[in-house]
């Protein structure tokens, strides 16, 4: 019976029943992946996976359509949930490159020959132990996750404690007004989180960029900061509000915060205006306005067109002043050092 032809000519080194549950266990603590992809990038993990689905059909036993199908399912919903694929699509493969063949008409199914670097291996193995191995991985990379927010949080709940915190009137002290003093545009609490994010703005001065920093908060509490860093990430789209985004996604588990705020020191341009709709952030505060390319009224507003089906609130002008102050002086240090090469 010919083998599966879906890896090079040139021999591969076999693998181990426990070198394929190790592998195994590391795809599925990914998501979304696609088999075309994987195909192309590690044809061994490829076959890997789906000689894993192939395990999932009883050796030696003919099965119906339906019942084949209902193997490839609890694969998909098991060892293989990593996959962005269904039941019918994954037959396909397996049949096409021989992992399972099926009678001419079409209505039988049985496993057929895995490739040679996986054959003494796959004598080991059986469902429940893919399963299993693919499920502990999972497991633990929730874990892992649990615990990274739980360390980030603890981090970051002192700081924004300490910036929100109001120094107490000492004991025997009496606090003497005057008068109540006046309204203040802005909260307390607003300007307390815009200053953490002009700290952030600080780590990009440091790095030659351009000093824009932002945070995302969850009740009350920073989960994720970012800063300008299109220049050293080679990345157009690190801005200071997308690195703070993706941080707060990755934490949460969740390309949706809908019940999250986000701070940034310099009104969004497009680009970031789009992703802010498109994460669903319930409330946007920003300090300085943007007369070049902010998004939220300084060129134009997203915010405000009735088409798009989402409406950020936004709130402007939080230390405007502190905002706009720093990038003047980034701007006036960048010229300074530009004249005085061009002198000397």
């Amino acid at each position: 019976m010919a083998q599966p032809q879906t890896m090079p000519h040139a021999a591969q080194p076999a693998v181990s029943a426990a070198g394929w549950l190790e592998r195994l266990a590391q795809l599925a603590a990914r998501k979304g992946l696609l088999l075309s992809n994987v195909r192309e990038r590690d044809p061994r993990d490829f076959e890997l996976l789906l000689a894993s689905a192939a395990l999932f059909l009883p050796a030696q036993q003919l099965l119906t359509e339906r019942d084949a199908n209902e193997h490839l399912r609890r694969f998909l919903q098991t060892a293989g949930a990593m996959l962005d694929t269904d039941h019918v699509e994954l037959r396909r493969w397996l049949a096409d490159l021989g992992f399972i063949h099926r009678s001419d008409y079409g209505t039988d199914y049985r496993r057929g020959m895995l490739p040679a670097w996986l054959h003494d291996a796959a004598a080991e193995l059986d469902a429940v132990q893919l399963a299993s191995a693919a499920e502990t991985a999972r497991a633990a990379k929730a874990q892992e996750r649990a615990a990274r927010k739980a360390a980030w949080l603890a981090r970051t709940q002192d700081v924004a404690a300490q910036a929100l915190a109001v120094p107490p009137v000492g004991v025997g002290e009496v606090e003497v007004i005057e008068q109540p003093p006046p309204p203040r545009e802005h909260g307390i609490r607003d300007e307390a989180l815009m200053r953490l994010a002009i700290d952030q703005a600080h780590n990009a001065w440091a790095l030659g960029e351009v000093p824009v920093g932002a945070l995302v908060v969850r009740d009350g509490q920073v989960i994720a900061t970012g800063f300008n860093q299109p220049i050293g990430n080679s990345d157009p789209t690190a801005h200071a509000e997308i690195q703070a985004l993706r941080a707060a996604a990755e934490l949460l588990g969740n390309y949706r915060l809908n019940h999250c705020e986000l701070y940034v020191t310099l009104e969004p341009c497009a680009m970031c205006a789009g992703a802010i709709q498109h994460a669903r952030i319930k409330r946007l505060v920003f300090g300085a306005a943007d007369p070049k390319t902010g998004a939220c009224g300084g060129v134009v507003n997203l915010f405000a067109e009735p088409r798009l089906n989402h409406h950020t609130h936004v709130e402007r002008g939080v230390l405007a002043g502190d905002c706009g102050e720093l990038l003047s002086r980034f701007f006036a240090d960048r010229r300074a050092l530009r004249d005085a090469a061009a002198a000397g």
